[in-house]
């Protein structure tokens, strides 16, 4: 385990590094790029999951050619309502592979396919993972 003084010594001399739980400091891996839709719950909002894991993320996968989605459907907190009903989080292993995707013509079927199961607007969020 790494103890604190040792934490603080790697963190002082190893900027840009990551220290594992055995203490090795090794480079830290290239980040990746994500594309982030929230669809930030409201009362009365429309939201069909199974047909958006049977079919809206197949499409989203084919046709951004992403690395790997993960998504979190959102679960009330006793009487507070979530306030997503989903989040999608697609990996791209480059801002090149990201921005070919978003650049892919057949992004407008993606686009056309969202009433089909929700009537939520979504926000969209470019991130980086670091």
């Amino acid at each position: 385990m790494l103890n604190r003084r040792s934490f603080v010594v790697s963190a002082a001399t190893g900027v840009g590094t990551t220290i594992l739980s055995s203490g090795i400091a090794q480079a830290a891996p290239e980040p990746t790029m994500s594309l982030n839709v929230l669809y930030p719950n409201h009362d009365g909002a429309r939201f069909d999951t199974s047909y958006y894991r049977a079919s809206h993320i197949p499409l989203a996968m084919k046709v951004m050619n992403a690395a790997s989605v993960m998504l979190i459907e959102g679960v009330a907190n006793g009487s507070t309502p979530a306030p997503y009903a989903m989040i999608a989080h697609f990996q791209f292993e480059s801002a090149e592979a990201l921005k070919t995707a978003l650049a892919n013509p057949a992004m407008a079927d993606v686009r056309t396919d969202v009433p089909k199961f929700t009537d939520i607007k979504p926000t969209v969020m470019i991130g980086k993972s670091l």
